[in-house]
C-alpha cells in the first residue's frame, strides 16, 4: 500500500429537503447578559447567514431533523459555537459571548520578520484549498489574517490561526467562501492533516456561461463527495448511485504464485516476488452497515480501531464510487488506493474512512457525528476547501436547453 496522505475535515453539514421542518431560534448576549445587535449569525457550510436584530435575536427556519452548527462572530468577542440536534421540534439556542483577549492587531513585527512565511503559507494554500483543479482556480484574499508556528525540535507540526474570517475566491465553483478557521495542524512526520472550521458560502455574479459551467463543476464537487455518499446510505441509494463498499480482513493468506491462481487478486509479497498475499477482502451490505435510528438518522456501530499506517487497509472500510474517474492530478500525490478487487471498473473514486468512534451517526442531510466520526484517506482526503459545496446544493444535472 502507497503512503496515504490522511485527512480530518472538522464541519458541521447542512441541506434541506421537502418534509417536516423546524426552526433554530436564539438570543445573543455579551457575559452581563446584555443583548448584543448585529452579531453575524450563520449555519456552518450554507449559505444561510444572517445580523441579530436590535434585541439580539436571530432564528432559521425550515430545517430538517439533523445536526447543525451554528456560529456568532461578533469584533470584540470570541466567537460562539454551538452544535443543535433537531429530532422532531424547533430548538432555542442562548449565546452568551465572551470579550475577545487577545490583543488588537497593529503591524505583525514577528511575522514580518519570519524569513520562513512564505514557505508556511505556500503548505497551508496547499493543504488548504487542495491540489485539485477546483483548488487551481481558488485565492486567498486576505493571507496576512494567518499566523503561523513550527514546531520542529519536536513533532514538526505546522500549525495556522487566523484573527478573522479567511475568504476564499472560488472561481471554479462560482463561491466566495468565508471561513472562520478554528483548526489547522499539519504534521509532516505522520502526514495527517487536520482542518477544523466553520464556512458559508456567497454566490458569485456572472454571465450566463459562467453560471453553466459553475453548474457543472458544482455537480461534479458534489457527486466525488463524502456527503453525497452519506446522504446515499440514509436514502437507501448507495448503490444505485454507484457506490459500493469492501472491508480487508487481517491475517492475508500466503500462497504461491501460479497459474492456476491467477483467478483470484493479490497484494505482491516486497519480500519474497514468487508469492503473494491473497487478501481477505469482502463486499459489505450498505444498507445493513448503517443502523436505521428512524427516517432521519442511522449509526454505524463498529470496533474503533488505531490506524495502522504500515498497513492502513486495516480498520477501514474502503468505498468505491463509480460515478466519476479520479483525477490525474490525484496521481501525482502517489496516495491513489489500488483495491486488488478485479470487479471494480477503471473508472472510479477509492477512498478508506477509518471509524474514530465506536458509533458514527449520519443524517439526511450527509451529516456525521462526532465530527471527528471518521479519518480519510484516499480519495475525499485529497478533496480539500476548495471542492466544498453548499449543502442546499444536491447535485442537480445541468440543462444543455438555452
Amino acid at each position: 500500500m502507497k503512503n496515504l496522505l490522511y485527512i480530518l475535515l472538522i464541519f458541521i453539514n447542512f441541506a434541506a429537503k421537502a418534509q417536516q421542518t423546524y426552526s433554530i431560534n436564539g438570543t445573543v448576549s455579551d457575559g452581563k447578559g446584555v443583548t448584543l445587535p448585529g452579531a453575524t449569525v450563520f449555519i456552518t457550510n450554507s449559505k444561510y447567514i444572517q445580523a441579530t436584530n436590535n434585541e439580539g435575536k436571530f432564528s432559521f427556519n425550515n430545517l430538517t431533523p439533523g445536526t447543525y452548527e451554528v456560529v456568532v462572530k461578533l469584533l470584540g468577542f470570541e466567537p460562539d459555537i454551538q452544535s443543535v440536534t433537531i429530532r422532531d421540534r424547533s430548538a432555542n439556542l442562548t449565546a452568551r459571548l465572551k470579550e475577545s483577549v487577545t490583543a488588537l492587531k497593529g503591524v505583525n513585527i514577528s511575522g514580518g520578520r519570519d524569513i520562513y512565511r512564505e514557505r508556511y503559507l505556500a503548505l497551508f494554500i496547499k493543504n488548504f484549498l487542495g491540489e485539485t483543479v477546483n483548488a487551481q482556480q481558488c485565492k486567498l484574499l486576505n493571507p496576512d489574517a494567518l499566523s503561523f508556528h513550527y514546531n520542529k525540535n519536536n513533532d514538526f507540526h505546522l500549525t495556522a490561526t487566523a484573527d478573522d474570517f479567511l475568504v476564499v475566491e472560488n472561481k471554479a465553483l462560482g463561491y466566495t467562501l468565508k471561513y472562520l478557521l478554528t483548526a489547522f495542524d499539519l504534521d509532516m512526520q505522520n502526514d495527517v492533516c487536520t482542518i477544523g472550521g466553520s464556512p458559508y458560502f456567497e454566490e458569485m455574479k456572472g454571465t450566463e456561461a459562467q453560471q453553466k459551467k459553475w453548474q457543472i463543476n458544482r455537480r461534479v464537487a458534489y457527486l466525488s463527495s463524502d456527503r453525497h455518499f452519506f446522504k446515499a446510505v440514509m436514502n437507501n441509494t448507495a448503490k444505485a448511485e454507484g457506490f459500493s463498499v469492501y472491508q480487508v480482513m487481517d491475517n492475508p493468506i500466503m500462497i504461491q504464485n501460479t497459474p492456476e491462481n491467477e483467478r483470484w487478486t493479490f497484494y505482491q509479497d516486497s519480500d519474497d516476488p514468487s508469492r503473494r498475499k491473497l487478501v481477505n477482502i469482502r463486499i459489505l451490505n450498505i444498507d445493513a452497515l448503517f443502523i436505521a435510528d428512524n427516517q432521519d438518522f442511522k449509526t454505524l456501530i463498529s470496533v474503533a480501531r488505531p490506524v495502522n499506517r504500515d498497513k492502513p487497509e486495516l480498520g477501514g472500510y474502503f468505498v468505491v464510487y463509480t460515478g466519476e474517474d479520479e483525477s490525474a492530478l490525484y496521481y501525482n500525490t502517489g496516495g491513489n488506493i489500488d483495491l486488488p478487487v478485479k470487479s471494480i471498473p477503471r473508472k472510479r473514486q477509492i477512498s478508506i474512512i477509518h471509524p474514530l468512534s465506536e458509533t458514527v451517526m449520519i443524517d439526511r442531510n450527509g451529516e456525521v457525528t462526532p465530527a471527528l466520526g471518521f479519518l480519510y484517506a484516499g480519495y475525499w482526503a485529497w478533496l480539500r476547501i476548495a471542492d466544498l459545496t453548499p449543502l442546499d446544493y444536491f447535485g442537480e444535472p445541468v440543462s444543455d436547453k438555452k
